[in-house]
This record gives C-alpha cells, structure tokens and sequence, in this order.
C-alpha cells in the first residue's frame, strides 16, 4: 500500500539542547541561555521545536524587517507629501512669519496709533506662533501627553500661551544662606 505525503500530518522536529548547538556550532550552554533569554519552554521530554532554536540563536528577524518596512513606508509618505506640497516645513513657515512680524511691528511703532492700539497690534502679532504650535498639534497623529510633552489643559484659548505663574515669594523670618 502506498501513502500519499499529503495525507500524513508533518512531524516537527524536536532538538535536544547539546544536540541542536552541535548542528548549530555552539556550546549547549550558550544554546540554553539563549533559549532562556527567549522565555522558551521545551515540551514534557525536554525537547524544543525548531523554531524555537531559530528564534533562540538568530532572534526574531521576520518581526524586525516588518518593522523596518513600515518605517520605511512611513518615511516615503512624508517625503511624498512633501514633495507634494501637502506638508508645509513648520520652521520656514515660523520664520517667514517672524519677518513680517518684524516689518509690521516696526510700522506699528511709526505709525501714529495710540499706545493702547499699539499693544493690541503687538499682542496679535505675537499670538502668530502659539497658533501654529496649536494646529500642528491638533493635525499629528502622535500620541499626545507622552514623556516630553506637557499637558494642555491650563492653555488660554485665546492666545495658546500658559497664564502666568505667580512670583514666589520669601516668607519672614527666612534669610538668604551666604
């Protein structure tokens, strides 16, 4: 009688570890750390699968090309929108508007509008930056509140800036160490 290999069930290799460092040219010491490096869990003979051994000698590195494809397409797509016009360079923008910030305010303090007017003009003026900060963070998709940066709750809407805190003060009775 004849068996078809399609209607047997593949057996997985199982290695013992001296065995699996010898095909592999290690010691089984090393084998073993690896394996325990890797959390892997040998089966009731304390044989373990070839993947395993794999995972265990060469690490995971279909997961770590995935990752470096996705990097890589995520950096094409920016580079694209870019190249696009669809994303606008945050620092040339800044600057382009601190030049005609400048020019405005230095026609604001020739003109002859009142003081009162003149602070208003200046006040705008410099709401230019918080605004754009405030749109580049409501536009990115990065995870808000992470490690560098800080909360936005006590913001003024109008401005973007954060309200002043209060000054400290020395109580009496302190004295300043020399």
């Amino acid at each position: 009688m004849r068996i078809s290999k399609s209607n047997v069930p593949a057996a997985p290799l199982r290695w013992n570890p001296e065995r699996a460092a010898t095909e592999f040219g290690l010691t089984h010491v090393t084998l073993r750390k690896a394996l325990a490096k890797n959390s892997a869990q040998p089966d009731e003979h304390g044989l373990y699968t070839t993947t395993q051994i794999v995972s265990a000698i060469f690490g995971d590195l279909h997961s770590e090309k995935i990752l470096t494809q996705r990097q890589l397409t995520r950096r094409y797509e920016l580079n694209n929108r870019i190249v696009e016009g669809t994303v606008v360079d945050r620092a040339e923008l800044l600057r382009l508007f601190a030049g005609v910030a400048d020019a405005m305010t230095s026609r604001i303090e020739a003109s002859s509008l009142t003081r009162e007017e003149k602070t208003d003009l200046r006040r705008d003026l410099s709401s230019i930056r918080p605004g754009i900060d405030g749109i580049a963070k409501r536009q990115s998709k990065l995870p808000r509140n992470g490690p560098d940066e800080e909360d936005d709750e006590d913001l003024d809407e109008q401005t973007g800036r954060r309200p002043r805190k209060p000054r400290f003060r020395q109580k009496s009775g302190f004295v300043k160490a020399p």
